[in-house]
């Protein structure tokens, strides 16, 4: 007999919660169609902002996603340039936090600007449920220096690592880490280190995390923590087997900290070539 497994329903609604200026829709300046149907949703997922903005004056500048709650305050998430044209697709991917309480409510904000100066925003109200997970791995094989088809590091792609080239991707659009690159190492050596050039990425070697058994807020808690006493930094050099290194963003000005994940060293080259040595990692990022 098949056991019948308890779920929580997600309450799935045609109407959109928008705040808006005193135009509404076609009449405005500019303005934004949105297909945010989730009204209630789990922590730790990812909720997708799918859009549509006109301007029907000027041409579209930028749009700003900003999220408000009780324990974070208003937190700007990204300011991104629509580069002109009347009319654009878009799709935000937001990884939404983990509260202490079982559901707590809040906002997410699109306001969207027009070259004249002209802004509309949208406001999506949330209910966003307790929930804890353990994080799943993906194992990448990683080399110094990448031939065509071979990868020299990650990023975190909707809170899942995803292999990398960067002669084909630059580091300046995702939030990467790639193994270090010394041209100049004497005897061709490897480096033994990563590194990210990700302006707001940080990471923190901790061999006393519980790699094994990682659960998004073990992580997410312990990559915090790191980040309160300083010891958090754009790279990590001398690798070694069992290596336990956490990955995560900060933000200065308002001083919070996001985990994107942790990384596991399960080896690293003895060998003298950049081009062939093998790093091997077991990769957990947050996304469910």
């Amino acid at each position: 007999m098949k056991k019948i497994l308890p779920i929580i329903t997600i309450a799935i609604l045609s109407a959109f919660s928008w705040s808006c200026g005193e135009d509404d829709g076609d009449e405005s300046p500019v303005y934004i169609i949105a297909d945010w149907s989730t009204d209630s949703v789990l922590g730790g997922r990812h909720f997708f902002f799918k859009m549509e903005m006109f301007a029907n004056q000027g041409t579209l500048d930028k749009l700003t996603m900003t999220a408000v709650d009780g324990y974070n305050g208003k937190r700007d998430l990204e300011t991104i340039d629509l580069n002109g044209g009347t009319k654009k697709k878009y799709e935000y991917d937001y990884l939404l936090p983990i509260f202490p309480d079982s559901v707590i409510e809040m906002e997410l904000r699109a306001l969207v600007r027009n070259s004249e100066g002209e802004e509309w925003t949208g406001t999506k109200k949330l209910k966003v449920y307790a929930a804890d997970y353990t994080l799943n791995e993906n194992e990448l094989t990683l080399v110094e220096k990448p031939a065509p088809g071979k990868y020299n590091g990650f990023y975190f792609s909707a809170g899942k690592p995803e292999p990398i080239n960067t002669d084909v991707v630059t580091e300046s659009e995702r939030q990467h880490v790639v193994i270090y690159y010394d041209k100049d190492k004497e005897g061709n050596a490897a480096s033994k280190g990563i590194k990210t050039n990700t302006a707001n990425v940080r990471m923190s070697r901790v061999n006393s995390f519980d790699y094994a058994n990682a659960k998004y807020n073990s992580v997410l808690n312990t990559f915090s923590d790191r980040y309160s006493v300083g010891e958090v930094y754009t790279s990590i050099g001398d690798l070694k087997e069992n290596d336990v290194i956490l990955v995560g963003t900060i933000d200065e000005s308002s001083k919070k900290a996001v985990a994107l994940g942790v990384i596991k060293v399960y080896a690293v080259p003895e060998t003298n070539d950049q081009a062939t040595d093998i790093y091997r990692f077991g990769v957990k990022g947050m996304g469910r």
